[in-house]
């Protein structure tokens, strides 16, 4: 009788762990996990209903299980977890933001700031909108205007046939300007009449141009190929285009052996140029410039007389609003936080090399998307700010008399 006792006890202690254990676990995979640190914030419910798939409850726990195991907020190059997808999703379909692209980023993605230097017009922005396909334009994926809305020029972000818009992102610290293009001009001679033609056409198809935009940068294109004159985004493309058909197998098209040889120097600097590119997103932050000619627009240094002083604040709120958004959607295209960086980060130590954007206050910046996301105060989605004019050191410019303020802290 005893141990029949003991053993019904045990079977009831037994259902009782069961019953309490799956009544533990009896919740929905869209909830947040519990946190155990009080630096991670719960996310907040999504603002609309998404018709994502059911959260993945592992992933939700090992975003924050690592970041209370690194006492780290910058979540720069993460994967977005299924609730922040969802949250964001709400947040730019309220906003009216597209969250529709066809490409999204083969590597770790990055969101460039700049500023323009010079206050762009209306009928210009609108240029660069109509022109925001393959080699036209400046390149650049989205405007910050002072006063309105973004000028997304360049809607599918994360797009490889785009213009560069930094000396990193030409991959100048690769092959510098004058080794790169007399690589191109030696690619160019090396080949024959055939395939310089399949070079040309293949380097510009499929890119939404018309029949006269084509041959308006084939010409260029040639001319630049076949001068010493600068070789821009076109050219670059056709030297590229040349390559790969001739490393494709195509090797008729050689006039000499020294395509090959020619190919194969700068094939690297191709690779580097193309990852820089289709990983990243530039955004123009409307400011203004110099007065005159006279000096460098893109001066760093707060003393020159030549430049137009800036309002105070330097920026507007619809600005700060504005880069915030467009940051929030490359984040969802690409599934992870892009690297916020600057033009004056990426440049450091490269041939002209510019200080953009001046006087952005990057901290705000960063707090606005915490805001969005629910994420711990104090959370970065990038480059740790060093606000200065010391290239290298600083990767913000600023001034303190120029920016009308101490840096921010």
């Amino acid at each position: 009788m005893f141990f029949r006792t003991i053993a019904l006890l045990f079977l009831v202690i037994f259902t009782a762990t069961v019953a309490i254990t799956q009544k533990s676990l009896a919740y929905s995979p869209l909830d947040p996990p519990p946190l155990t640190s009080a630096k991670i914030a719960p996310i907040a419910e999504p603002l609309i209903s998404s018709d994502l798939e059911p959260a993945n409850f592992s992933e939700v726990t090992s975003t924050a299980e690592t970041l209370i195991a690194q006492g780290s907020t910058n979540y720069a190059g993460r994967a977005l977890a299924p609730n922040e997808r969802t949250r964001l999703e709400s947040f730019l379909r309220s906003k009216n933001i597209s969250t529709i692209s066809p490409f999204s980023p083969p590597g770790n993605p990055r969101f460039i700031l700049h500023d323009t230097a010079v206050i762009l017009p209306p009928a210009r922005l609108e240029k660069e909108r109509f022109e925001g396909r393959g080699p036209l334009g400046l390149g650049v994926s989205i405007y910050a205007p002072r006063s309105s809305s973004a000028i997304v020029a360049r809607p599918n972000f994360y797009e490889l046939r785009r213009p560069t818009t930094t000396e990193f992102e030409k991959a100048s610290d690769v092959l510098n300007q004058s080794r790169r293009e007399d690589l191109f001009r030696r690619i160019w001679r090396s080949t024959n009449s055939a395939g310089r033609r399949q070079g040309l056409d293949r380097a510009l198809g499929n890119l939404s141009l018309q029949p006269d935009e084509i041959a308006k940068e084939q010409k260029k294109a040639v001319a630049q190929l076949e001068s010493s004159s600068k070789i821009f985004t076109a050219g670059t493309w056709t030297a590229e285009t040349i390559c790969n058909i001739y490393e494709g197998g195509n090797k008729s098209i050689a006039l000499s052996s020294d395509l090959g040889a020619a190919c194969g120097a700068a094939r690297n600097y191709f690779n580097t140029r193309n990852q820089r590119v289709n990983n990243s997103v530039p955004i123009e932050i409307l400011q203004v410039g110099a007065k005159s000619d006279r000096g460098n627009q893109n001066s760093c240094t707060g003393s020159n007389g030549n430049l137009i002083p800036f309002s105070n604040p330097p920026y507007t709120q619809v600005q700060y609003d504005n880069v915030v958004m467009q940051y929030l959607r490359a984040t969802f295209l690409a599934g992870k936080f892009p690297e916020t960086t600057t033009h004056f980060a990426l440049d450091h130590g490269l041939p002209d090399g510019h200080c953009d954007p001046r006087c952005f206050n990057v901290n705000k910046m960063y707090k606005s998307v915490s805001t969005v996301l629910g994420h711990p105060e104090g959370s970065k989605y990038g480059i740790n700010p060093s606000y200065g004019k010391s290239s290298g050191s600083n990767n913000i410019w600023w001034d303190s008399g120029f920016c009308h303020s101490s840096p921010p802290q």
